[in-house]
């Protein structure tokens, strides 16, 4: 069996505030009424074997249709333009779709197929998902600006015969001219699989996943959900969407948990034969995985100004407030905690020979994100003389006005009693090429005033 913390935790983050609407009662047809009309629609049809036909109609022609970088040149590999007299160019800074004689066009068809290959620290665009159903990011299929805004635009979701499209509240034979009441990229299932709805989420649980998983998750929400709640000093202002695919495989040996996060959503991915039996290890590893996902639903109400905020800020968070969590629930005792914190600094440690911080995420060095920003968050929970969550109950209500910068983080580090030599401490051990990582992290925590 793979060890865990050398497992993929493959969780992508794309972090928007929650907006400040009532949208407990408000309809996603309610949502779409009250905005402009569209200037693209974009209607998504389920095929028979796991592609989408998808129809760009533009209200006013343009010359070229511009979406976001997708690494591994997945458009190109999957994407299929439909209609006569048109290509599909690979950027720098993502894919165009232009007619080969460059003139202006108002529609275009294409086929998007799902693929194997997962795209690192990304959403899939389309994933297959249980039997006869597929998972849809919409943020790979929605056009943008020039300048890299968003166009106005909505979706319609058209799925096969036997099967419902979800998305937050609404279970429908179609979605049409939608929006998410996000106001932002979304998951949309379309398939078969009926939503479980209880009081914390609407849930859409494949039924390849074994019974103890689903009996698991719906016995861990309610108590997590209402422990966050209190440590973090809000309740989510939606109900989020759990969307959990269990594509098990024959690997017997394997335990590998992907998840994916977004504004009132979440979705997990289980891999692997050992998941089948509910293991001491399968269940540390669900529970532990499945609490950092929700943390994320709370770190939403505060959004990083832009993608060139550094991961380890939210992800480290997240680990360590799981880890908060886990002890307060008594699914940890004292050692366990004290033991997966030791976990973290060897592995952050370990990672910084790499290379520093402040460019793992550029390097691919993806764990350094979780291990050094857990052991950051502790660091910085000690200088301010409380908990990792009472340190983010502040900072998510001091950033959720306005997108925050990593120099924000570390202005409320200061602001919140942290000493003007621990923040440069701080900053010196984020950006610095380290020779000997483990007498840095031992710094680090003694410039915060670790506990004896």
């Amino acid at each position: 069996m793979l060890n865990y913390w050398l497992l993929r935790h493959a969780v992508r983050l794309a972090i928007l505030a929650l907006a400040a609407l009532a949208l407990a009662s408000m309809t996603l047809t309610q949502a779409s009424n009250h905005t402009r009309p569209a200037d693209i629609r974009v209607m998504l049809e389920q095929q028979g074997d796991g592609a989408l036909r998808i129809t760009y109609d533009l209200k006013n022609p343009r010359k070229a249709l511009l979406f976001g970088a997708l690494a591994a040149g997945h458009r190109a590999r999957r994407w299929a333009i439909e209609t006569p007299g048109f290509q599909l160019a690979r950027l720098d800074d993502g894919d165009r779709i232009t007619r080969n004689d460059g003139a202006k066009f108002d529609r275009v068809v294409l086929i998007a197929s799902p693929d194997l290959v997962r795209i690192q620290k990304n959403y899939q665009p389309i994933a297959a998902y249980g039997a006869g159903g597929v998972m849809v990011y919409t943020g790979h299929f929605w056009p943008l600006t020039a300048r890299g805004g968003r166009v106005n635009t909505t979706f319609s979701f058209i799925p096969g015969p036997g099967a419902k499209a979800v998305a937050f509240g609404a279970r429908a034979d179609r979605l049409v001219d939608w929006r998410s009441p996000m106001a932002h990229p979304a998951f949309v299932y379309m398939g078969p699989l009926q939503p479980v709805e209880t009081h914390e989420v609407m849930a859409v649980m494949d039924g390849a996943a074994p019974q103890w998983i689903s009996d698991e998750f719906y016995a861990l929400t309610p108590r997590v959900f209402a422990h966050l709640a209190g440590a973090l000093g809000f309740s989510l202002a939606v109900k989020p969407n759990l969307f959990l695919a269990a594509p098990l495989g024959r690997e017997e040996g394997r335990l590998s948990y992907s998840g994916d996060a977004l504004p009132a959503q979440f979705q997990i991915t289980l891999e692997g034969g050992a998941w089948r039996e509910r293991s001491p290890k399968a269940l540390g590893i669900f529970r532990r995985s499945t609490i950092h996902e929700a943390v994320h639903l709370w770190q939403a109400a505060a959004r990083p100004g832009s993608d060139a905020v550094a991961g380890w800020i939210h992800e480290g968070a997240a680990d360590a407030i799981a880890a908060e969590a886990l002890l307060a629930l008594g699914l940890w005792d004292a050692a366990d905690y004290t033991a997966d914190f030791d976990r973290a600094r060897e592995e952050c440690a370990a990672e910084l020979r790499h290379g520093p911080l402040a460019t793992a995420e550029a390097r691919g060095r993806f764990r350094a994100l979780y291990a050094c920003g857990h052991v950051i968050a502790v660091a910085v929970s000690w200088a301010d003389g409380g908990t990792v969550s009472d340190f983010w109950k502040g900072f998510i209500a001091e950033a959720k006005s306005g997108g925050y910068t990593q120099g924000d983080f570390y202005d409320y580090v200061a602001k919140r009693g942290g000493e003007r030599d621990f923040v440069a401490a701080l900053r010196y051990f984020v950006r610095t090429p380290l020779a000997n990582p483990t007498r840095e992290v031992a710094r680090l925590l003694d410039a915060a005033g670790a506990p004896s």
